[in-house]
């Protein structure tokens, strides 16, 4: 119809809209073959599917529309040289008229289709006659204005539609060659990452990689959780972010790689651990201390190496630790180490019934006054070197952390040690209530 009425009228500006159209029928065309295409299942050569059949339709159709701004702007800017005759008539008017209603409504059936199936295809379709309705009220304007008597804006609503096809190329061009390079979408990245730090048990995010490919998207993250999980709790861990990715990502491939929280990332003692682990003589580290005073941090810790050990190459040996301690953190300004020859050996031990009796019932009255302990049991009383020895197992709550159940234990011995001076070592054995 367009063709037609533009060769009886001579418009230039209808010819184009005819020319426009022409394109848009081998642009529906490609596409209609291209989501047949992208629909196939992935086989042993596209490991990904078919999708870039549709981000290469697309690219076609910006080609296409590319071509046709070249021709209608070189034949407008002939005829404004030249100038041209042309006849308008009701016809013409209708025409164009018919097409806006046409291209609106399959503007909108495409753009539903294309939500629903996240087709770029569709969406490239949607969007290009969309931009028809544009052009066309352009060269509705411009037939008006020659009736009235102003014969070169045919010329110039040709121009109109140049700009806009050239407008819609460069949008459809641009998002093909984004998907055809694996560009991830904008503010995808980030949606990723913020849903990942929702689910519990992932530590930190490691790398996001996506990629679209027709209506699905690919995505790899990687992610640090507890080294000490157990299998199956780690599998959980990954199944939940999964599930949660694509219900925010509708059609969407999700692959999780689950790595353990390396030291680097660690809390400061696990990479003090870490670090004495270093050095073979270092047989144990305890009773790391971490304090922060004026937002600054200071080290405290024991070491224990073989009792035989010069003096001289254990001090070496706490210094080097103590400098590498304190490049693990930049706010770390003291670091103090106190080094313990290793327990080992065999002590020949003694028992005295007479003063075991008397010492259960002392430390008993001791225990006592402690109200978190529960309950005790198994107050062993050993003599070794002449001196004494108590060996005790409480009962603490089973929601007590091992933090608050140390202190109060720590508090325990120091009492005994205080009060019963022929006690010189005390072991507290912490056991949850049941």
């Amino acid at each position: 119809m367009k063709l037609v009425v533009g060769i009886l009228t001579n418009s230039l500006g209808v010819l184009s809209e005819a020319l426009h159209s022409g394109i848009d029928l081998i642009a529906v065309t490609t596409t209609y073959y291209a989501v047949r295409k992208a629909d196939i299942p992935p086989d042993s050569e596209h490991l990904y599917g078919h999708g870039k059949a549709e981000n290469l339709a697309s690219l076609v159709q910006t080609i296409l529309l590319l071509a046709i701004t070249v021709w209608i702007s070189y034949e407008a800017f002939e005829r404004f040289v030249r100038g041209a005759l042309v006849d308008v008539n009701i016809f013409s008017i209708v025409v164009m008229l018919t097409a806006i209603g046409i291209d609106f409504t399959r503007s909108r059936a495409l753009s539903r289709a294309a939500k629903k199936y996240r087709s770029q295809a569709l969406e490239a379709d949607a969007v290009h006659f969309s931009t028809d309705l544009i052009s066309s009220t352009v060269v509705i304007i411009g037939l008006v204005l020659i009736v009235i008597g102003v014969p070169k804006v045919d010329s110039i609503a040709a121009i109109g539609v140049a700009v806009v096809i050239l407008i819609v190329a460069y949008r459809l061009g641009k998002k093909s060659i984004n998907a055809l390079m694996d560009r991830a979408p904008a503010g995808l990245v980030k949606l990723v990452t913020e849903e990942a730090k929702k689910v519990e048990g992932v530590l930190k995010i490691g790398q996001v990689r996506l990629r679209e490919s027709g209506a699905r998207t690919f995505i790899d993250i990687t992610v640090f959780i507890d080294k000490v999980l157990p299998l199956e709790v780690a599998h959980g861990v990954t199944d939940r972010l999964s599930k949660r990715i694509q219900s925010v990502i509708p059609s969407s491939d999700v692959i999780v790689h689950a790595e353990p929280l390396s030291v680097e990332t660690a809390a400061l003692v696990a990479k003090i651990r870490s670090e004495a682990a270093n050095f073979p003589e270092i047989k144990n580290i305890h009773n790391i201390w971490v304090s922060e005073v004026d937002k600054k941090l200071h080290i405290d810790f024991h070491i224990e190496l073989e009792g035989e050990l010069s003096l001289t190459k254990a001090h070496d040996l706490s210094s080097e630790l103590e400098a590498r301690i304190r490049k693990l953190d930049g706010s770390i300004v003291a670091v103090s180490s106190h080094v313990e020859p290793v327990d080992g050996g065999t002590y020949n031990g003694v028992i005295d019934q007479e003063a075991s009796r008397r010492l259960r019932a002392t430390l008993a009255e001791i225990i006592k006054s402690f109200p978190e302990v529960r309950s005790f049991h198994e107050i062993d009383i050993e003599r070794i070197n002449g001196k004494f020895t108590a060996k005790i197992h409480c009962l603490f709550k089973s929601d007590i952390t091992v933090n608050d159940a140390h202190r109060i234990a720590t508090e325990i011995e120091e009492t005994i040690k205080s009060k019963v001076k022929e006690i010189e070592i005390v072991s507290i054995h912490l056991e949850p209530e049941f």
